[in-house]
């Protein structure tokens, strides 16, 4: 009876993030790409990463996402995606799976005990590979992505995961143009709850 009476509440508060934030705009409802298989075992983390090792503790499982991008020039558009976190490579490396209704890609995060420090690579569709690095801000988990396109040249793209609680988080980008002196907003919004079907 607890946790259901705990899950109706963050229900209903994650209700209220999302009508705050995404402003009541038409949320896309498009089907959304799966590969083959699309579960595989979460497992856990080796307990030799400890500390900053367990950054990513919080988002192992399975997660509903809505997702608003801000493109320049255009209309936001907000659809809804799927994620899917969980360890691999004994328990070392965090792997993120994403599906959404336009694209697919994983992440890969690696802990390194003796820097005690997260570096990682993304995949896409196209095959683009962009190198990632991540660390943990009080609460709050960040994680940058070194981005590189016609329009901007070099930029970094950093996420910033906040306001987590153990079946919701919210994540925000922001834009580097400088190597990190100065940062303007990112191109798209998350809200991120965990889908307890599973």
């Amino acid at each position: 009876m607890f946790n259901l009476l705990s899950f109706i509440f963050v229900l209903m508060c994650v209700s209220n993030i999302t009508a705050v934030n995404i402003n009541a705009q038409t949320i896309g409802n498009d089907p959304i790409i799966y590969q083959p298989n699309p579960d595989s075992p979460i497992l856990e983390r080796n307990p030799a990463l400890t500390g900053e090792g367990e950054a990513f503790d919080f988002l192992m499982g399975d997660w509903d996402v809505i997702i608003t991008w801000h493109p320049e020039n255009s209309e936001p558009d907000t659809y809804r995606a799927k994620w899917h976190n969980h360890w691999v490579v004994d328990g070392r490396v965090v792997m993120q799976e994403w599906r959404g209704p336009t694209l697919t890609g994983a992440e890969f995060r690696f802990y390194d005990i003796k820097s005690k420090s997260w570096t990682g690579r993304n995949i896409y569709a196209d095959g683009a590979w962009r190198e990632t690095k991540a660390q943990s801000d009080g609460d709050n988990l960040v994680v940058t992505i070194f981005g590189r396109n016609e329009a901007r040249g070099d930029f970094l793209n950093r996420e910033t995961y906040s306001n987590v609680t153990e079946n919701s988080f919210e994540m925000k980008s922001d834009i580097s143009l400088d190597d990190g002196k100065t940062w303007k907003k990112g191109d798209y919004r998350m809200i991120v709850t965990r889908n307890i079907d599973k």
